[in-house]
């Protein structure tokens, strides 16, 4: 047996972890233990000693120790570290404690046994803590201060409230840490780990702990307990024995027997089971908080817990293949034994028998198998011969039938006992067996077996279902008849609000001479059925009672029947359907297929499209096109049939014409065939992304160049300019070969590539090209911002130098001078503001090319730059953007139509197209690399989310700044709105979002969790041991601060870097860093985001979120970038359901806009905060404006 520890040295030696002992060295230090109860017996009578604590962690703790005769008989602690370890920081710290209060001081008895004494705590008021053998002091240290606070001077008395006030924040800030310990412990432990006892050191398990389970039925099921080794004893507060097997307590039975968990060992079942009974306490604690009660808990007592459904289940599922008890309507406690199998292993036998024939009763149904169970139809379970069945959802709906069908009435909480009932079978009428047994035999089957008496077996006869559906034509409609046949024998559906199978005798469901009774296929018939409910058939009367079915001659509803109803019909396996001469006029023999034909105009710039309709009167084409273009649904001939333009090909045609002719038809030459029309040569977008032409386009040769230049530059083969005076990397030849190629054709584009490739190098290689393989007196127009008009004149002196270039600006009469004389130059530049100024000269100025630097400067298409840009004449016209989108589609829409007006259908109709479809409209116009593209040596990167989940504290923390925030910012919006109030709600958003980090950003007395904090410190500690080396970014410098002091507490260092840090130090730290020193980097996000080279990270950590991710994407590339070598891991913290969750949120939903248009990534000016985006932020709604009011 193992001394009791009385020495620091003795209790490291227990613990066996010196971080483990130190945590709770600090534990004891900082008074967060708590003797609850004193010690108990002494030494000259039993020996024994036990002391309970109460240790304050991320929760409160209970420690138990006991001491027999100087040994460590017993100790425990309710934490999860030690049900895994059997040791805990709680314990050390409770063990110190007593130490330090002298509570562990050695003895030795009379016959020379070591013993513990008693140390009186008044002797400890003013006694020095003790120092072990190895010189660490257990305790602070108390002061050597006889002077009283008034008789101190003043500065003196404001020092020491400064160190006062310092130790407090020491104490609150090392608290956290100690509590995010332990809350990273719960984090840490494996999934499917025990929490239950674990014996203590020194002690074996010597028996198994047997539990009882008995359900009592009083109308809802309660639970009780019985436990024991050789024999059981009842629970007499079954929440205590919960919950005490679950900490890993002792918990008395009776006087004379308690379970004790180092002695008695708990089966894993039942271990399951007592946290499936610990979720229902949790429920019952949710019910009290919130009622201030809970009811079920008084009326049963501390014996009985109430087991809802779905806990009764979760119970039982832990409980398969035992037996267990159960009593029902205060009887007994029966055994019964939990099956493991669904209830068609129960072997349940169902008889069909012969009527009484001197009576109306034709068919007898024996269900005693039934009769004899218990039925708790709230619980789902079937007590069949002492086996309790969990039944599926639809074993329940057919024995609650069957159990409504013997007892009409149930007992509270739907408990039927259908045992009462004299017979246990039921009647079935003459005029019902055929319809009942075609619907109970296999339902039946399902549950049970079905053995019929053999007299009766040679009546009942089973065939395969054969339906038969006839369609005449009469003078008003169309008239149906449906038959369902089983050999020789025909039913039909009778008349009701809708049709539905036959029920009678008429029906020979029964034969009349009771010869042959047929079981009916009746889930095929309701097949048929159904169909005929949702068509348009109409339902009257006919003879007998059967339904009278038909079809009225209109042209919706004959159309609904022929192309929805029959499909519907003969996909059927077992449906036939015949259709007289008449009927069969309304369907096409053949389908017919659609035609479009693409040709170049011979006068350039324009396309030429021919639609036709093969299998119908030329005549009728146009009709069928203007169906389509309509969105109709169907044509109807002039033959009479009906033409469907739903199949596959015609739904095509509709998209194609849709897209490329829209309201063409004005369009069209005069003198030639109406079905031939001429459209704008960039139409061709939609024939780069062919998956809608397919099988209905047929492509002239020219027209296939050009789709394949469009489409594949790269293969093109054109040569840059001789004069040009640099050498193009493969990407740009690839971007000026392109702007080649769509120049040719008089086409414009968007060259979108992302910020450091060169667009301006590509821009000026395709204008040197022009000049030099087709010289004009036409010049270029370049607008650019007023900042990069000189540079785009020094960037054309220094790679194209051939080329004259003048920069029209200056006083309105110089500008005006040099507009005079446009013909002496090559390329003229001008900025957006003196482009609107001067408007008047540059509309009548002819230009070859049209440069829009910074594109989306014209994003706006209400401003008067854009309506400016309209009015410039050149026909080849080119944009220059990395952000093509900035908020909404709006912004592509307002770029093309500066382009190629006519592209995109007007803003209106074109706000209703989807992502997709603008996606492949501007998909040939649009050319796009990243970095990324471009520079295929690097490797992969993976991005995750990791979610966090606030606790309590910081939750309600969160919630009360967020509903402070949403006034404030509702105010300010009606005030002035996000214009002239943008800064101030930006500042209420930071600080909530400073709550979401740490409340202590905002609150500095907060003393709670910080959820994200925590979650951060678990992960690099992980890292950390894995070897992985980790960049931290965050926006707020103080939780930097924070984050760098709590590393510094686990022993980690780390390199810091913010806007302060010298520019030296940043690329020696960066250096050092690469080099392999320390494993973690904080860095501030705008301070770092950019000019870093940190490849020596591979995982990136991005603590808090900023508004654009291009912002992330930059810190993520001071990782990922050329030099890299190892595969990146990005980690984006993310505190669940906070406005965090938002921003995220918004940031996806214009970084999905962006990549489904136009496949790429995004410039960090893309996304602007708008009114709409912080209403959404902050869920503010009308409703809270009118509140506001």
């Amino acid at each position: 047996m193992q001394p009791f520890p009385t020495t620091s040295r003795e209790i490291l030696a227990l613990i066996g972890d010196r971080a483990t002992f130190n945590r709770g060295k600090r534990y004891a230090n900082q008074g967060r233990v708590q003797l609850t109860s004193p010690p108990e017996g002494d030494h000259t009578t039993n020996g024994r000693l036990r002391w309970e604590c109460s240790v304050l962690g991320s929760k409160e703790y209970r420690v138990i120790l006991e001491d027999h005769q100087g040994n460590l008989e017993r100790l425990s602690c309710s934490c999860p570290a030690f049900g895994r370890m059997g040791v805990c920081k709680h314990i050390a710290a409770a063990l110190l404690y007593l130490l330090e209060h002298g509570f562990l001081e050695p003895d030795v008895d009379p016959t020379g046994q070591r013993r513990i004494g008693h140390r009186s705590s008044a002797v400890l008021e003013n006694t020095p803590a003790p120092e072990d053998e190895a010189g660490m002091a257990v305790g602070p240290k108390p002061r050597d201060d006889h002077t009283t606070s008034a008789s101190k001077p003043r500065a003196t008395r404001a020092n020491q409230t400064r160190e006062e006030e310092f130790q407090k924040n020491r104490t609150a800030v090392t608290g956290l840490i100690q509590r995010l310990e332990d809350l990273l412990e719960l984090e840490h432990q494996p999934s499917g780990t025990s929490t239950g006892p674990v014996p203590a050191p020194g002690r074996q398990v010597t028996s198994h702990l047997s539990i009882e389970y008995i359900l009592v039925h009083e109308g809802h099921v309660n639970l009780e307990l019985k436990a024991g080794v050789d024999r059981t004893f009842v629970v007499k507060n079954i929440r205590d024995f919960i919950r005490d097997v679950q900490i890993g307590t002792s918990h008395p039975l009776t006087p004379r027997f308690s379970y004790q968990p180092e002695l008695h060992d708990i089966g894993s079942e039942d271990l399951a089971a007592m946290r499936v009974l610990s979720q229902v306490m949790a429920e019952e604690s949710f019910y009290r908080s919130v009622n201030g009660y809970y009811s079920y808990e008084r009326k049963l007592g501390d014996r009985r817990i109430a087991l809802p459904p779905a806990a009764a289940n979760a119970l039982l599922d832990e409980l398969r293949g035992r037996q267990i008890f159960m009593t029902l309507d205060n009887a007994a406690p029966a055994r019964i034994f939990v099956a493991k199998d669904p209830l068609p292993s129960a072997g349940l036998e169902f008889r069909l028998l012969p009527g009484d024939k001197t009576t109306e009763e034709g068919i007898r149904l024996d269900l005693a198998p039934l009769a004899r169970a218990e039925y708790l139809a709230a619980y789902r379970w079937l007590v069949v011969d002492g086996t309790l069945y969990r039944l599926s959802e639809q074993e329940d709906n057919l024995v609650s039938s069957f159990m409504q069908a013997l007892r009409s009435e149930t007992r509270p909480g739907g408990f039927f006992r259908s045992y009462e009932r004299p017979q246990p079978y039921l009647s079935i009428p003459r005029d019902l067996v055929g319809t009942a047994l075609s619907l109970t035999v296999p339902a039946l089957e399902t549950i049970g077996k079905i053995r019929v008496q053999p007299s009766l077996s040679k009546r009942i006869a089973k065939f395969p279902l054969r339906t038969e559906v006839l369609v005449d034509e009469g003078p008003d409609a169309l008239s149906l008849d449906v038959s369902f046949h089983y050999e020789n024998a025909v039913f039909r559906p009778v008349t009701g609000s809708t049709p539905k199978p036959s029920n009678e005798e008429a029906d020979r469901s029964v034969s009349p001479s009771m010869d042959k009774i047929y079981i009916r296929d009746m889930d095929r018939e309701m097949q048929v059925i159904s169909i005929l409910n949702e068509s348009p058939v109409t339902v009257k009367p006919g003879p007998g009672g059967q339904a009278k079915l038909s079809v009225p001659k209109e042209d919706e509803t004959l159309y609904r029947f022929f192309h929805e109803t029959v499909p519907a019909l003969t996909a059927l396996d077992h449906v036939s359907l015949y259709l007289s001469d008449g009927a069969s006029a309304y369907v096409t023999d053949v389908q017919p297929q659609p035609e479009i034909r693409f040709d170049l105009d011979p006068s350039g710039g324009w396309l030429t499209v021919r639609f036709d309709v093969h299998g119908v009167d030329p005549a009728e084409v146009e009709q069928i096109r203007q169906a389509l273009l309509r969105g109709m649904r169907y044509v109807h001939l002039e033959s009479g049939a009906f033409l469907s333009l739903e199949d596959e090909s015609f739904r095509r045609a509709r998209s194609v014409l849709q897209t490329v002719l829209g309201e063409a038809r004005s369009s069209s030459r005069k003198g030639r065939d109406t079905q031939e029309f001429r459209v704008p040569l960039y139409k061709t977008a939609l024939l780069v992304d062919a998956d809608d032409t397919r099988g209905v386009a047929r492509y002239s040769a020219a027209v296939r160049t050009l789709v394949e230049s469009i489409s594949d530059p790269e293969a093109l083969e054109i040569a840059p300019p001789a004069g040009l005076r640099t050498a193009l990397r493969p990407y740009q030849l690839t971007g000026f070969r392109w702007m080649k190629t769509l120049a040719q054709y008089s086409l414009g584009g968007i060259l979108a590539d992302e910020m450091g490739l060169g667009k301006t190098v590509q821009t000026i290689a395709f204008l040197l090209s022009e000049r030099e393989t087709a010289p004009t007196d036409r010049p270029s127009l370049l607008v650019v911002p007023a900042s990069l008009m000189y540079n785009w004149e020094a960037e054309f002196r220094r790679f194209a130098p051939s080329l004259r270039v003048t920069v029209v600006d200056g006083p309105p009469e110089s500008r005006n001078q040099k507009l005079q004389n446009m013909h002496d130059w090559d390329i003229v530049v001008t900025s957006y503001p003196l482009l609107r100024q001067d408007i008047a000269q540059y509309a009548d100025i002819p230009f070859e090319h049209l440069i829009l630097d910074e594109a989306q400067t014209v994003k706006n298409h209400t401003t008067q730059i854009f309506r400016a840009v309209q009015q410039i004449q050149a026909p080849k016209r080119f944009a220059l953007t990395g952000t093509p989108i900035e908020n909404a589609l709006d912004d592509l829409w307002s770029i093309i139509h500066t382009l190629m007006p006519g592209l995109f259908p007007p803003l209106q109709r074109f706000k209703d197209l989807t992502p997709e479809q603008a996606r492949r409209r501007v998909r040939p116009f649009i050319l796009r690399r990243t970095k990324e593209d471009v520079l295929r040596d690097l490797p992969e990167r993976t991005e995750m989310i990791y979610w966090v989940e606030l606790d309590d504290k910081q939750k309600a923390a969160y919630l009360a700044f967020l509903n402070d925030t949403q006034l404030q910012a509702q105010q300010l919006m009606q005030d002035g709105g996000l214009t002239e109030n943008r800064i101030a709600i930006l500042a209420l958003i930071t600080r909530l979002r400073q709550v979401c980090a740490d409340p202590a950003l905002v609150v500095p007395e907060y003393a709670g969790n910080s959820a994200k904090l925590e979650a951060l410190l678990e992960l690099l500690r992980d890292y950390r041991a894995a070897g992985r080396r980790a960049l931290v970014f965050s926006q707020f410098t103080q939780m930097l601060k924070r984050i760098r002091a709590c590393l510094f507490e686990e022993g980690i260092e780390a390199f810091y870097l913010d806007g302060r840090t010298p520019p030296k130090d940043r690329l020696a730290m960066a250096d050092a860093f690469n080099a392999g020193e320390r494993g973690v980097f904080l860095i501030s996000l705008r301070a770092g985001g950019t000019g870093l080279n940190l490849t020596g990270a591979d995982t990136v950590i991005l603590y808090d979120l900023w508004w654009n991710p291009a912002v992330d994407a930059q810190a993520i590339g001071r990782a990922h970038r050329i030099g890299q070598k190892n595969p990146v891991l990005v980690l984006r913290l993310i505190a669940k359901g906070t406005i965090e969750e938002q921003m995220y949120a918004l940031q996806m939903k214009k970084q999905a806009l962006f990549d489904r248009v136009i496949e790429s990534e995004q410039d960090p000016s893309a996304f602007r905060l708008t009114e709409e985006d912080v209403r959404a932020l902050l869920s503010l709604t009308e409703a809270d404006a009118e509140a506001v009011r």
